[in-house]
């Protein structure tokens, strides 16, 4: 097993909140987190998100998928060590979706459960 595979996979196991990693082009591993609250802001496209990860690492995108009665969102993070002590802490960040949630429903894409139901 080559190194790069022994730290990511160690790394999935500190966290402990990832079903799937990935490598970027450059830099650290991307790691898909699940989310366990969401709040929306007045303008009905801030989404203020909480998931758990650890004191290593920062957000770094989401992908989003709309569709008619349902949005779809994907949280992913940036490992910065591979040599983490610290996993199980609340993370947050602030996303802002393309169109207004207009009543439908929110889904961790990571588990596909719902998150958000307006």
């Amino acid at each position: 097993m080559s190194r790069v595979a022994v730290a990511v996979a160690a790394a999935g196991l500190v966290a402990g909140c990832t079903t799937r990693t990935e490598e970027l082009p450059q830099g650290p591993p991307r790691e898909i987190r699940i989310i366990n609250e969401v709040s929306v802001a007045d303008d009905d496209r801030t989404l203020t998100v909480r998931y758990w990860g650890t004191e290593c690492e920062e957000f770094s995108d989401a992908e989003i998928d709309y569709g008619i009665t349902q949005v779809e969102l994907a949280v992913y993070a940036l490992v910065t060590t591979e040599d983490c002590r610290r996993a199980g802490l609340q993370q947050t960040a602030t996303i802002t979706l393309d169109q207004p949630l207009d009543g439908r429903i929110l889904i961790d894409a990571n588990t596909n459960t719902v998150v958000l139901n307006p």
